[in-house]
Order: C-alpha cells, then structure tokens, then sequence
C-alpha cells in the first residue's frame, strides 16, 4: 500500500460541472416518472418495418446492481461503524444520495420491447455525515456515468460505460483534522455482463478499466466487480410487495486486490406507474471506505435505510 500525501483542492469549474449534470438529471428524472403510456412507458416511434425506437423507455434493459454500494441512486442510510481507519471519524454517521439512472432511448424489434439496445445516463451525489461530530460531512463523491446496454430478451444483458467519480473531503472534516485533498478523481470504460436465471436469481460481472486517474501515484488501472441477486417484487401483501438479498464484491488494483465485500436484504415496494422501487433494508459492508479520498482506509459497518431506484 502507497503512502498518502496531500495535493491542492479541486477547482471550483469541476465542481460546477458536476451539479449543473446532476440538476439536469434531476430535470429528466421527473420528466421519466411521468412518461407515456405505451408499453415501454415512453414515447414509441418507428425504426422501419422491423424495429421501434422508445424515447424514455421508463425501464432499464441492463439491471442496476442491487448491493453496490456507490452505484446512482436516491437512498437515505444511518450507519453504525464498527471499525473504521478514517482518523477522528465518529462511529454513528449518516450517508445520503442524490440522483439515479435516466433511460433515454432504446430501439428493439418490434414487438418485443425486452430485447434490443438502450441508451442510459447516471448521476448522483454521494455523501457521509458525522453524526458524532455536529453532522460534519467527511466527505462526498460527485458520480456520474454514460452506458450502452443490451438484452436478449431472455435474462442475458451487456454494458459498455463509461463512469466519473470526482472525490471531496468535506470542509468542516479538512478544518477539524487538518487532513488534505489527494485528488481522487477516476474515470473508467467499463464491460459489464448480467445474467437472470431461475426466475428470480442474477449474477452479473464486470471489468473497469481507469483512463483518467488525477493521482497517478496512489491509484491503479484496474477494477474487478461480481455478485449476486435474489430478488421477489410481488411475494407479499396480495403482490404490493416483495423481498430481497444481494451481495456485491468488488476488487481494486489500487487497493491491492483486497475484497470489498457488500451484503444487502429487505423489503421491496414496487411503484410501476412512476417505474421506480422502494426498498428498505439493512446493509453490511466490509472493504475500503465508500468515499474515494479515503480509499486507503478500511471500515466495517451496518446500515439501516430506504433507497429509491428510478
């Protein structure tokens, strides 16, 4: 493991940048939940004889991974730590996130709206909040990302992204501990495969590799990322509601291929008509510190929230 060091704060432009795209995601996000009504709940138009296009189709042909714990997303959690190397960080924190994925168009043979390509945009803010220290945010991560999918119509899907993480320390944390900015910024070009079988079960790998990292001194090239999902939207309440399981592991070339390990379970609420799902749950995590400036430092702790996937 390499040493840290300390390098200048971001400027202000990348900063502006990234909640000027969150605020525009935030624009299509609300113009998504209320979409159209045909049957990809979006607005169809024809390819040819054979093809439809779907202008915010209100679905995703490639599935969102369930347990990650830095995928875009709305989730509001409260977190116990149990052991933590972040220096004079409390115990008792609060994590937040701002944002999710935004479906802009797909194209699929007619007739079969599963089965085609699909154009995507992610975004969201993610933050850590001391509890223990006056709610002093630690720090956030500014994540966004563009994604061409695919489906066969039949449980296998495929994704070439690109994703941006931007990582912060927060202000009254760097005041507190004296502790500076290491620049943390990576952008990767990802392939992703996903695979449902048995009905209510996925497995789903990816490669991520970093062509953009602003501290070429602390931070590798590649990521490695698997898991697995149980999942039964319609099992209880006359089918209102259902439950669910996930794990999520993940491995950084820069942080010497050391496990982040992500356990996910609860109960789900689907909302079909603004093509969104409630899920509260409770969360363990073992592995690096979700927040990318402090990806050298490992912590252990569970969390109990709701999250909001679009």
């Amino acid at each position: 493991m390499k040493l840290k060091h300390g390098v200048k704060r971001s400027t202000v432009k990348g900063n502006i940048w990234f909640f000027a795209a969150l605020l525009f995601l935030g624009l299509l996000l609300a113009a998504n939940s209320h979409a159209g009504t045909d049957e990809n709940h979006g607005v169809s138009f024809s390819m040819g004889e054979s093809w439809r296009g779907v202008i915010s189709p209100g679905g995703s042909l490639y599935p969102i991974y369930i347990a990650n714990p830095i995928r875009p997303t709305m989730a509001f959690n409260r977190v116990a730590v149990s052991d933590s190397d972040i220096a004079e960080a409390g115990d008792t924190r609060y994590t937040l996130r701002l944002g999710g994925r935004v479906n802009l168009v797909r194209a699929h043979p007619a007739g079969e709206p599963d089965r085609g390509f699909q154009a995507d945009v992610e975004a969201a803010f993610l933050g850590q909040f001391d509890a223990d220290h006056s709610l002093d945010n630690i720090g956030w991560d500014g994540i966004w990302g563009l994604a061409l999918t695919w489906a066969n119509g039949t449980g296998l899907a495929a994704k070439l992204a690109t994703q941006h993480d931007s990582s912060h320390v927060g202000d009254e944390y760097a005041e507190r501990t004296g502790r500076k900015r290491i620049n943390y910024t990576r952008a990767e070009v990802v392939f992703g495969l996903s695979l449902a079988f048995l009905t209510k079960w996925r497995m789903y790998g990816e490669a991520g590799y970093a062509y953009d990292r602003r501290n070429v001194e602390l931070q590798e090239p590649w990521r490695l990322e698997g898991g697995l999902e149980f999942e039964d939207a319609r099992r209880l309440w006359k089918g209102r509601l259902g439950y669910y399981a996930a794990i999520d592991v993940t491995a950084y070339e820069e942080s010497d291929w050391h496990s982040d390990i992500t356990i996910q379970t609860g109960l789900l609420l689907p909302v079909t008509g603004l093509v969104r799902t409630y899920r509260f749950g409770l969360e363990y995590r073992d592995g690096r510190s979700i927040i990318g400036e402090f990806f050298q430092d490992t912590e252990t702790y569970w969390a109990l929230g709701l999250w909001v996937d679009w």
